[in-house]
């Protein structure tokens, strides 16, 4: 069986970095991150025009897509769009046509640290929303958020514009100023369904396991990065006459972190691949395994980053820390529900379970 990737898929990723190196070099993400929203304005119209929200992306190209965004800290809410919003709005048959959010007023089972209560009842004119969720990521440069909010038939799934009359979208001072948190209120706020109630748990089901692979593969994205600049770094600065790479206290640090993150890369493709097959049974462990790795190898590269580029990696006017910011708002992010660990754990210890790996592919095999 051939997992590599097709010729077709090389070229969606040397064509997303390409872009991405071209307009957000280091220099510019980091002056973004500094001006208010931390995101470029007038993005959207280039992204669409090269296909970063076509329909007929699949889960990998996605994927690829998601790990390039990662690589260069890609400063505009797409991964937001894509890897939160978008299955609820392609469920009601919307396009991904304004920057968007997700707001989980109505969560599942033990509410995480983010979610909020909000309520929707019907009025003559349509739906109207009302509550409150603490912590919405990027809700602050998007022009449209998607709620889970409760009904009197259970949780549903709207959306309103970030201008409609009601909604109080309050920035709130975050570590990672690329990727910002807001508090948004709701006060009788005029919105449109988009699911259902009867469907929501099917779509929400989607959206997690979708999310989950996006966020490893930005994290992947972030820990190559890292790795990136800690390596040039270690090739050019010179310590008794030698780059200080060709020392083996140095080397072995960004070899570790080098196998950490081709780990993370393995378990995120490979999530992608069976989350892209609908019929999988397969895809949520495979998707849980891929956010724990993902998320503690970008931290932990980061972190082994800033001790290669010792002094200059903590200074404010060295970007690394932007990475770092980055590492760490993904580790933190609670937008999937219960802690992976939990689900993972609980497969592990299970007591019929006899402890063995075995592969799964799409096909059985």
């Amino acid at each position: 069986m051939d997992f590599a990737l097709t010729d077709e898929q090389q070229e969606i990723r040397r064509a997303a970095r390409d872009h991405l190196e071209r307009r957000y070099p280091a220099s510019r993400v980091c002056a973004l991150a500094e001006c208010p929203g931390g995101s470029e304005a007038g993005a959207w119209p280039e992204l669409t025009r090269q296909g970063w929200l076509d329909d007929d992306l699949g889960m990998v190209e996605l994927t690829l897509l998601a790990e390039e965004s990662g690589r260069c800290l890609h400063p505009t809410p797409w991964w937001t769009t894509v890897a939160l919003a978008a299955p609820y709005l392609r469920a009601a048959g919307e396009p991904l046509s304004l920057p968007a959010t997700v707001a989980d007023g109505a969560p599942e089972g033990a509410a995480p640290t983010g979610a909020g209560t909000v309520h929707a009842t019907r009025s003559r004119q349509g739906w109207l929303l009302t509550g409150q969720v603490p912590a919405v990521p990027q809700a602050g440069a998007v022009r449209c958020v998607v709620v889970r909010a409760h009904t009197d038939e259970g949780p549903a799934v709207f959306a309103c514009d970030t201008g409609s009359t009601g909604l109080v979208v309050q920035e709130l001072s975050t570590l990672d100023t690329l990727r910002r948190m807001a508090r948004l209120r709701w006060d009788d706020t005029p919105a449109r369904l988009l699911v259902e109630p009867a469907d929501t748990p099917r779509v929400a089901r989607l959206a997690r396991l979708r999310g989950g692979v996006l966020l490893a593969a930005e994290a992947v994205g972030v820990a190559a990065g890292a790795l990136e600049m800690a390596v040039a770094h270690a090739r050019l600065r010179e310590q008794f006459g030698r780059p200080i790479g060709s020392f083996q206290a140095v080397a072995h640090q960004l070899t570790d972190a080098y196998v950490d993150t081709e780990s993370a890369r393995s378990l995120a493709y490979r999530a992608a691949w069976l989350v892209g097959d609908e019929a999988s049974p397969a895809g949520a462990q495979a998707v849980d395994e891929a956010v724990l790795v993902a998320r503690g190898a970008a931290v932990r590269t980061c972190e082994t980053a800033v001790q290669v580029t010792g002094g200059m990696g903590v200074t404010w006017e060295f970007p690394l820390h932007r990475w770092l910011r980055r590492a760490l708002w993904l580790e933190a992010f609670p937008g999937f529900g219960d802690d992976p660990h939990d689900r993972v754990a609980e497969r592990l210890l299970r007591p019929d379970d006899p402890g063995e790996f075995t592969p799964t592919t799409p096909e059985g095999r």
